[in-house]
């Protein structure tokens, strides 16, 4: 009896292809021709949906790299898992959650089709999660090597544009507020430090580093803020890794009685919707966290039905500025 495998390989397209035309998927885009030639390769090997075998439902393992109160006070990670839980119920497709600290782990992943990371994990976790399916998509991690399918955001580019911008309103020296983005493992590429850092020095800008501690909220960056204020040392722009610790350091300039943005700019990273609510509200660099989720569930559906794409892989996404009303010119 023919195979859904053995229809692909006759019509010479993928199996997820014939599998969506046989089931008259109406949002499939392909051509006249190729519709026509599935459904008279199927004929002629007498396979039929009644020959089917019943649809799996497949199960994806979603192992995330962070704590429930990171999860509550920055929605960065929040969003990438809704966009992988939007495309999941979309395919209705199951998931099964876990942090990738839980003691059972492996016990809870076992059985799955493939697995979703969202974080970024050290080198001994990634082997750790190998071992567990060899489907594995990583989200928000740009591997160097690339030996995973990895898709994260452009942050260099991003950082390119933030360092333009505040150059092109005349200011000379720009704060970096943020941690130090595991400079510490070898596997992570790229940093926005280590971006910003470079975009300052090509274009002759001074710049001062502030490090926050590992969690970046708005206690944080308040904190921080008021550090750099009693030193006496605050450049006319400040771009902070997310967008809590701008929220932050804008609340500790204005406490202090600086003005935002006629004596300091600030600027953040992810544009949550509180942005658009702060006094005065806040400029940021979009992140496309959640078509990032959306765009890592669909490519890991493609490695479990389609075997041609379960090589090794980079994506990046594009950040874009949306400047609001805590910039100005210098």
């Amino acid at each position: 009896m023919a195979t859904i495998k053995d229809v692909a390989k006759a019509a010479d397209v993928s199996i997820a292809t014939v599998s969506r035309v046989l089931n008259e998927d109406k949002t499939l885009k392909v051509l006249p021709e190729t519709k026509e030639k599935i459904l008279r390769v199927a004929s002629e090997l007498n396979y039929s949906l009644k020959s089917k075998e019943k649809k799996k439902t497949f199960n994806i393992g979603i192992i995330q790299c962070y704590t429930f109160e990171q999860e509550f006070r920055d929605t960065y990670f929040l969003s990438i898992l809704q966009g992988v839980e939007k495309y999941l119920r979309k395919e209705k497709m199951a998931s099964t959650k876990v942090r990738y600290d839980d003691m059972n782990m492996k016990q809870v992943l076992e059985g799955v089709d493939g697995i979703i990371c969202i974080g970024k994990f050290e080198k001994k976790y990634l082997d750790t999660f190998s071992k567990l399916s060899s489907r594995i998509v990583l989200l928000d991690m740009d591997l160097s090597p690339i030996t995973n399918v990895c898709i994260s955001l452009d942050f260099d580019d991003a950082m390119c544009k933030v360092v333009n911008y505040f150059h092109s309103q005349g200011h000379e020296t720009i704060g970096f507020m943020g941690r130090n983005e595991y400079d510490e493992m070898s596997l992570q590429t790229i940093s926005r430090k280590k971006s910003f850092i470079k975009y300052c020095e090509y274009l002759g800008i001074k710049y001062e580093i502030f490090t926050t501690g590992h969690e970046m909220t708005g206690d944080e960056g308040y904190s921080v803020m008021n550090r750099v204020i009693e030193e006496g040392k605050i450049p006319s722009a400040i771009f902070c890794a997310n967008d809590p610790l701008a929220m932050g350091a804008m609340q500790a300039l204005l406490d202090a009685g600086i003005k935002v943005p006629e004596e300091v700019s600030i600027m953040g990273f992810n544009d949550v919707d509180a942005c658009n609510f702060t006094r005065p509200t806040l400029s940021t660099v979009y992140a496309p966290s959640s078509e990032m989720g959306e765009m890592g569930a669909s490519l890991l559906h493609r490695m479990i039905t389609e075997e041609d794409i379960s090589y090794p892989c980079r994506i990046q996404l594009p950040c874009q500025l949306v400047i609001r009303n805590s910039c100005r010119e210098k």
